[in-house]
């Protein structure tokens, strides 16, 4: 029983008044503590009597709950972009700061381009030289193409010509035969004869000439220069003149090709330099805000330099950890219900995304990640989160108040439970903790009695009304 001390002289009027508000004052307290109506886990009404009287003792039922899972952890960005340059080169302009948002392709730096200018207009210069080269050496290729073309037509008429010659050769030669025989027999003069066989002889030079030339003019169109190419001398004439062309202008060719891949080395270089006079403009891969700017204007940038970083958070992560009888009681596509301490009364809600297949050896733990929309950025990587996952089940449990668990620094938790009308101090096993209750896992079940209120004013083994 509560003893109060005497502070106040009771020999007075003045003194009586004082000690009856008094006593009506505790009186209403005490009322308001052990009334059923304040505490909806009671059972059985509050016992109150004598000398434990401010003391509240609840009858425990157990009822129909949901299976929920209380964890804590932490907000984190969904996607991150360290932002560097592909190219080398002072940084001449910075346009952000950390916190500042930006759109996907934002141009977010600048490093100078002089360097890059130049070199692109001196590559723009070969490009042009490269295209009249190549120019120059398909005109002479087109050239060599129709030389070709009037060789084998000067072949064929050196080949009529010496037919000509050989017919007419032929000819003479039968004259000069029989006028051989006539001179014998004494039917024409000697000067006759001689006269035959003079023209006979330049009939034969004529020849002889005509077969030279032709000889001198096919030499690259035998069938000999085709099989020293590499090729087999076809059936046909048309591909025996195609042969013949790839043969007689190789060098063209070959200088038309080295020509074109000269072209081909420039414009590469031209676009290689225009890329990287591009890639002078630094942007941002993606949106969000500004986490880390990691450099200012006026520095060099290398290739692996980080510019800036930043992060999307347009949706979140909430990451949390739970142990191995705790994962297999969620799933993916499950709600969580979390608030941050920057805003205590405001609830969020994730859904549940991804569930680490592996333990973490160190913590026994599996990370669980639930996305959340946050198109308001209220919620920022690296806020601590208060979790509870609905699991969806309905579950026989236990409740009682939390004012009426004490937990210790060991983390312990204890209640008072009376047991035959005596204070006990026992262990209990305590689960999620949501609108005031507690879920008592072991220690506790159906019809046990504990302390409720009045906890400073028990102790182990004390005896309490029935």
């Amino acid at each position: 029983m509560l003893k109060i001390s005497r502070l106040i002289r009771i020999n007075s009027p003045a003194g009586i008044i004082s000690l009856l508000l008094l006593a009506a004052v505790l009186s209403g307290i005490v009322y308001g503590i052990v009334s059923s109506d304040y505490m909806p886990w009671a059972g059985k009404k509050v016992q109150q009597q004598g000398r434990d009287a401010g003391v509240a003792i609840l009858e425990i039922r157990a009822c129909d709950v949901r299976d929920t899972i209380n964890c804590l952890g932490q907000v984190v960005f969904t996607e991150k972009a360290g932002i560097s340059s592909r190219v080398s080169g002072r940084l001449s302009k910075i346009y952000v700061s950390e916190g500042q948002r930006v759109r996907r392709g934002e141009v977010i730096a600048e490093i100078e381009r002089l360097q890059y200018e130049i070199t692109l207009q001196q590559q723009r210069s070969a490009v042009e030289i490269a295209h009249k080269d190549l120019e120059l050496y398909e005109a002479r290729y087109n050239d060599a193409m129709k030389g070709v073309e009037i060789k084998l037509k000067t072949i064929k008429k050196a080949q009529y010509e010496l037919l000509d010659k050989k017919t007419a050769f032929e000819n003479m030669e039968s004259v000069l035969h029989n006028r051989g025989e006539l001179f014998r027999a004494g039917g024409i003069s000697k000067t006759e004869y001689e006269s035959i066989k003079t023209k006979h002889a330049s009939i034969l030079a004529e020849y002889e000439v005509a077969r030279s030339e032709l000889e001198i003019q096919q030499v690259g169109y035998r069938d000999i220069d085709i099989t020293s190419s590499g090729y087999s001398v076809p059936p046909s004439e048309s591909e025996r003149i195609n042969i013949l062309k790839i043969i007689n202008t190789r060098i063209e060719r070959s200088e038309v090709e080295s020509a074109r891949a000269r072209l081909k080395q420039a414009e590469s270089g031209f676009l290689s330099t225009q890329m990287m006079l591009n890639e002078t403009y630094i942007r941002s891969p993606l949106t969000g805000i500004v986490a880390v700017k990691g450099m200012e204007a006026g520095e060099m940038v290398r290739e692996d330099s980080v510019i800036a970083t930043v992060m999307d958070i347009s949706s979140v992560y909430v990451s949390i950890n739970l142990g191995e009888k705790d994962v297999n009681r969620i799933k993916r596509g499950q709600a969580i219900s979390f608030t941050v301490d920057a805003f205590p009364d405001k609830k969020f809600t994730a859904v549940i995304k991804t569930v680490t297949p592996l333990l973490d050896s160190r913590t026994r733990t599996f990370e669980v990640k639930g996305i959340a929309a946050n198109s308001s950025a209220e919620l920022l990587p690296g806020m601590f989160a208060r979790a509870v996952i609905d699991t969806g089940k309905i579950i026989k449990g236990v409740l009682v108040p939390s004012y009426a668990v004490m937990r210790g620094d060991d983390g312990r938790s204890e209640v008072y439970a009376v047991r035959n009308g005596i204070v006990m101090r026992e262990n209990v096993v305590t689960g999620d903790e949501l609108s005031g209750q507690v879920r008592i896992l072991e220690g506790l079940g159906d019809g046990d009695r504990i302390v409720a209120r009045g906890l400073n004013s028990v102790y182990q083994g004390m005896k309490i009304g029935q």
